[in-house]
């Protein structure tokens, strides 16, 4: 009866515990992400402001985070920042040139 008791409590929490595990690991990658982008663009612009936004799941192999970085008197420039999941290597675009208006940073 013991074991019983135990494999139903065991069943009755289980999907919390996953969603848990699951959100934690959301969280772990989003936050790698915005700091090896951050590393990656303060490398590329030191004196640049920046802004890194991730996107929420990226695809199935990479992370990924839309960098806009700002210095004084010049026009933000928009890139793409890729965080290999499984290695943990980024790489960050060259500023996209001659956006449309309506995808000005």
């Amino acid at each position: 009866m013991m074991k019983h008791t135990v494999w139903v409590a065991m069943v009755a929490f289980w999907p919390a515990v996953a969603q848990s595990s699951t959100d934690e690991a959301w969280a772990e990658l989003r936050d790698r992400t915005v700091a090896e982008c951050t590393r990656l663009a303060q490398d590329a612009a030191p004196d640049a402001e920046l802004s890194v936004t991730p996107n929420e799941f990226g695809t199935e192999t990479h992370a990924l985070a839309l960098v806009v970085a700002t210095l004084p008197d010049r026009p933000s420039e928009l890139s793409v920042c890729l965080l290999d999941k499984q290695t943990g290597a980024a790489q960050l675009s060259v500023p996209f040139q001659d956006l449309p208006d309506t995808l000005q940073p």
